[in-house]
Order: C-alpha cells, then sequence, then structure tokens
C-alpha cells in the first residue's frame, strides 16, 4: 500500500512542481548569444518537456519503480537548468561555462535518462508512431562501438574551431549542437549500460580515450584554437574539465559494467 501511495504521490508531484521550477528559470532573458537566442532556447528546451509530459503519461499505464521515477525526474531537472539555467546565458561569455553545459548533457543528463529505463512509459503514451521512432535507435545501440563511434565524430565535429565559433555565434546552430550531443550521448549510454556483456567495455574506453585525447589537445595548446573569441587560459581550462573530471563517468561506467559482466560469467559457470 506504502509503495503505490508513493506512485500515486509520485505521478502527481512533477505536474505542479516542474512547471514552477521552469518558470522561475524563464523569469530572466537569455544573453548569450544575441538576437534569437530566447526563441532557440525556449525550442530547445520543448524536447526535454515533451518527453518529460509523454512519460507523466505513459507512467499512469506503467508504473514505474519508486528509483527510476526519480532518476528520470533528475534527468528532466537536469536539462532544464541546460536549457534554462545560467549556464545557457553564459555559454557565449567563455569556453569553460561552455565545456561544463556539454559535460552535463553528455555525462549526467543522457546517463540519468538511460538509468531510469523510460522506454515502457514513452511507448505507453506514444503507442505505434513511439515504436517506429525508437526501433532503429534500439537497433542501432546493438553495436557499443559503432554507437560510440558515430558519438565521437559528433564531439570532434563541433570542437573543430570552423563549427564550434558557428555554435558560439549563432543560437540556432548552438541548439543544433546541443541536440547531436544530446542524441549521440543518449545512444552511447543506452547502448553501454543496457547490457550484461564485455562488448560495452571497447565502447567505453575508446570514449575515454578519445575524449581525454580532445582534453588534453585543449589544455596544453600553446596557441588559442578559436581565434580571438577565446583566450588561451580559458580555452586550457576549459580542456582539463573535459579531460579529468569529463572522464570520470566513463572510467565509473566501465568499473560497473565490468563488475556486471563479471557477475554475470559466475552466474553463468556456477
Amino acid at each position: 500500500m506504502k509503495a503505490r501511495s508513493h506512485l500515486r504521490l509520485a505521478g502527481c508531484l512533477p505536474v505542479r512542481a516542474v512547471p514552477i521550477a521552469l518558470m522561475s528559470l524563464l523569469s530572466e532573458p537569455a544573453l548569450a548569444h544575441g538576437q534569437g537566442a530566447n526563441e532557440a532556447q525556449l525550442l530547445g528546451g520543448l524536447l526535454p518537456a515533451l518527453l518529460w509530459l509523454a512519460y507523466c503519461a505513459g507512467a499512469r499505464r506503467v508504473r514505474p519503480a519508486a528509483g527510476r521515477w526519480l532518476t528520470f525526474h533528475g534527468a528532466s531537472l537536469t536539462a532544464a537548468l541546460i536549457a534554462f539555467g545560467p549556464l545557457e546565458r553564459w555559454a557565449g561569455s567563455g569556453a569553460a561555462t561552455h565545456m561544463i553545459q556539454h559535460l552535463l548533457i553528455m555525462a549526467v543528463m543522457a546517463p540519468l535518462y538511460t538509468l531510469a529505463r523510460p522506454l515502457p512509459q514513452w511507448l505507453a503514451a506514444t503507442g505505434r508512431p513511439g515504436r517506429w521512432l525508437f526501433r532503429p535507435l534500439l537497433r542501432l545501440s546493438r553495436y557499443p562501438i559503432r554507437v560510440a563511434g558515430l558519438q565521437g565524430i559528433v564531439i570532434w565535429f563541433w570542437h573543430a574551431p570552423k563549427f564550434y565559433n558557428l555554435a558560439l555565434a549563432d543560437p540556432w546552430w548552438h541548439l543544433v549542437e546541443h541536440a547531436g550531443f544530446a542524441l549521440g550521448a543518449g545512444l552511447f549510454w543506452w547502448s553501454v549500460l543496457s547490457r550484461r556483456s564485455a562488448a560495452a567495455l571497447p565502447a567505453l574506453l575508446f570514449t575515454f580515450m578519445h575524449t581525454g585525447m580532445l582534453g588534453a589537445l585543449l589544455t596544453f595548446a600553446q596557441a588559442p584554437l578559436y581565434g580571438d573569441r577565446l583566450d588561451l587560459q580559458d580555452q586550457q581550462l576549459a580542456g582539463l574539465i573535459m579531460w579529468v573530471p569529463g572522464g570520470l563517468p566513463y572510467l565509473l561506467a566501465g568499473a560497473w559494467c565490468g563488475l556486471r559482466w563479471l557477475q554475470q560469467l559466475s552466474l553463468r559457470s556456477g
């Protein structure tokens, strides 16, 4: 009875709390990218809001476990912070804040969504169109190293000087950049965290290595790589953030996936 009452409360609390939180975050205008920033910011918050609404609707049909429910709403609040919080307003002021925003998308929000296992709720809310949308993504997620390669292409593409500066200068390209990071990271974490096999370990190792390489490149560069838009110290700080704290989630995930794999082997041998 307590579990059922908790889930009833879980189903109604976000409906009241989250819109209030979003309105408070929206009370200050976006200042980072100039003209068009507010419209792009609102559009950037639309997809997480739709995912949240679909989850709340689906949770009335397929009840999630309390832990997964909390994890999902933690991911949703992180998405709201990324879209409407102060980092979005400050993203154009420096590489370090921009990098923190990227890490929140790829190393916090995306794995939280994955750990929440929201697919049953989303499918319950969307029906056949949802199955049509998720089916190719789920097929692709069967191959962790391929997904890791695709995510790596997205990361290096948007850190190339030409496209990095484009995302800083134009709010709509900034939105496209974030959408690419979110989709790539979502597929990656779904692929590596949803299986009990050694296939996830090479993908995690590859991602840890190439993101660390990019972070080290930014950290040890002797000249600004992005022209006059960013100074050298800010670029080096951004690289250090990507290199050290940005690598920790992949190390922790590798340890967790390795432990699950060993447990699976022990069960088979026993």
